[in-house]
């Protein structure tokens, strides 16, 4: 896991500032506040792990605050699962506090106002999780903000544990890139989903993977008059491998054939309500020239763009 942030490296008077722009800079906007009478420090760590980001932060006593303010100028909208490994914190948020000890369990969302405020030494693991990947479980995770969801006492937090110190480790050392930090997050994700299910039955919601594939195609749609809309354009927009791209897309046929079908079918809507040259429409959605177009177009409709346009009229 690469060092990020150690205010080691900069003089005693700046550590303060160094860590509140080094924060903004990997996560958003925070105040730092240190309560420490002794010098200042802290240190971060992390890894990407597919869509998601694990972090170990450590450090002496101090508070890290969200205003309304920060939240409007920037919001990741994600949720931050704190998982504690030794001291103390208290969350913050939406007019709740808990405090967290070892092997305790609980969130932040970065969409609304919070703090994080440790009054002694502390190491906390933070996993940062797109509202995308989590789904539609994302808003009830996010109502039990501030709240100590499971902690050392309890089974499932303490299996839990070990894993996301896991991850965090092999992102240190071999690393997790590419197909196995998509495969890592998604392996993670009905651990998180299981952490906040209610204890006395299931939920039923969509799983990361619907979520994230429903957020592609919605982006594909919005983008089939880009020419240059392909797998790896869809990857690099969500932050995924063109590997991960081409596994979602694949119960429809693929990447290729399912933007093919849908410029197809945008088209012949084109042409049969509009009087737009033929030219004009290929290019329209994502064709450079007629030829090919209406060549496409014959394989999927079984007619010319002409014959769709006169049997329409």
């Amino acid at each position: 896991m690469t060092m990020m942030l150690d205010t080691r490296a900069v003089s005693p008077g700046e550590r303060s500032a160094y860590w509140a722009a080094g924060i903004a800079e990997h996560y958003f906007p925070m105040r730092v506040d240190s309560f420490a009478a002794e010098l200042f420090d802290a240190r971060l760590t992390g890894a990407q792990v597919g869509p998601l980001v694990v972090r170990s932060i450590s450090g002496l006593p101090h508070r890290v605050s969200r205003t309304p303010r920060m939240v409007a100028d920037a919001d990741p909208e994600s949720i931050l699962l704190y998982l504690v490994r030794r001291g103390a914190c208290l969350l913050e948020q939406d007019g709740r506090i808990c405090e967290l000890r070892a092997g305790d369990v609980a969130v932040h969302d970065t969409s609304r106002p919070s703090s994080f405020e440790a009054r002694v030494g502390f190491d906390v693991t933070v996993v940062s999780l797109p509202r995308w990947f989590l789904g539609g479980y994302a808003d009830a995770i996010a109502d039990r903000v501030a709240t100590r969801v499971r902690g050392v006492d309890d089974p499932l937090a303490r299996l839990a544990a070990p894993l996301f110190v896991g991850v965090e480790r092999i992102a240190e050392g071999v690393g997790l890139a590419g197909s196995d930090g998509d495969a890592a997050a998604e392996m993670l994700l009905p651990v998180i989903r299981n952490l906040f299910r209610d204890r006395d039955g299931d939920d039923d919601h969509t799983t990361g993977a619907d979520a994230l594939h429903a957020r592609m195609r919605r982006y594909a749609l919005e983008s089939l008059q880009d020419p240059a809309l392909d797998p790896e354009q869809i990857a690099r927009a969500h932050h995924v491998s063109v590997r991960y791209v081409h596994k979602l897309f694949a119960p429809s046929g693929g990447v290729a054939a399912w933007i093919r079908e849908q410029r197809m079918k945008a088209a012949a809507d084109e042409l049969r309500t509009t009087a737009l040259p033929v030219a004009d429409v290929a290019v329209r959605w994502g064709y450079r020239d007629a030829a090919s177009f209406a060549r496409a177009f014959r394989r999927a409709w079984g007619q010319s763009p002409g014959q769709l346009r006169r049997a329409s009229a």
